[in-house]
């Protein structure tokens, strides 16, 4: 199937929107060489009003241009931004024209920002990395994190399940993060956040265009919002581990979301008239 063409934005109701689109987003660990600790790609269908955000773990095995089969993060470790971009373009089949970089300071200002974020911690968590200068300390149940806790919730995998519970965890921490977006109340934060994201975020997105999708993302209901981890198992290969992914999967879940479009012509979003091709 050919790859996936993009258009950039579309004028609708007063305001941007995307058309179809995708955005990678990296979270940077704070180790040098810089590498990707977070990578999630958030894709974008204004037909149907609903947005994928899929979750690729960093020990993803994937084809790295000029380098060969490798972790998805050492894609990024080696050639930055762009050569993590072109790995998974061409692993999945698609165009990817945006993206964003988050650090961990950034990270913390944007939750701060927003007046900390709720979630419900399922368990103490506890662990200590003084040479990744990482120390996690948060006991049980529902509480607003403020940024530096919640850095905390997001990094946490120090269980069975691994990097993958940690995807879960950050999965729910975004759920969090858009219910918090429905409320009323975060207008009250804009200024805020508006200074926090010009300061903080390392884009190809003009900050304009990023406030303008802020807005198109609010008019979404929660469930137009799917989360996905990126299909495929762990393995252990000459003694590294790796998470194996079925890519034949992820193109056709990819594909099958863009073919979607609003049913009766309604949906959760806020952009009628959006025209998406692939």
């Amino acid at each position: 199937r050919a790859p996936f063409r993009w258009t950039v934005v579309k004028k609708v109701m007063g305001y941007v929107a995307p058309e179809n689109t995708c955005i990678l987003v990296v979270g940077q660990d704070n180790i040098k060489p810089l590498r990707s600790d977070t990578i999630i790609l958030a894709f974008v269908n204004t037909k149907s009003g609903e947005v994928l955000l899929l979750s690729v773990p960093r020990d993803s095995r994937l084809l790295i241009p000029g380098v060969g089969y490798d972790k998805a993060n050492h894609a990024y470790a080696r050639g930055g931004i762009e050569l993590l971009k072109k790995t998974l373009e061409g692993s999945l089949g698609i165009e990817i024209p945006y993206f964003v970089e988050v650090n961990y300071e950034a990270f913390e200002k944007v939750v701060d920002a927003l007046g900390g974020v709720e979630v419900e911690v399922e368990k103490p968590m506890y662990y200590v990395d003084r040479a990744q200068g990482l120390f996690i300390n948060l006991r049980p149940g529902k509480q607003v994190l403020n940024g530096e806790k919640a850095l905390q919730y997001v990094r946490f995998r120090h269980d069975p399940l691994g990097d993958i519970g940690r995807i879960k965890r950050q999965q729910a921490f975004l759920q969090a993060l858009i219910a918090k977006a429905q409320d009323p109340s975060i207008l009250a934060h804009l200024p805020a956040l508006f200074e926090s994201l010009k300061q903080a975020l390392h884009t190809n997105i003009p900050l304009e265009n990023i406030l303008q999708l802020a807005l198109w993302f609010k008019g979404l209901e929660e469930k137009a919002v799917t989360m996905d981890i990126l299909p495929g198992e762990p393995v252990y290969l000459n003694g590294l581990s790796f998470w194996e992914p079925q890519l034949d999967v992820a193109r056709e879940k990819i594909h099958e979301f863009f073919a979607r479009e609003r049913s009766g012509g309604e949906g959760s979003g806020k952009n009628p008239e959006g025209q998406g091709g692939y």
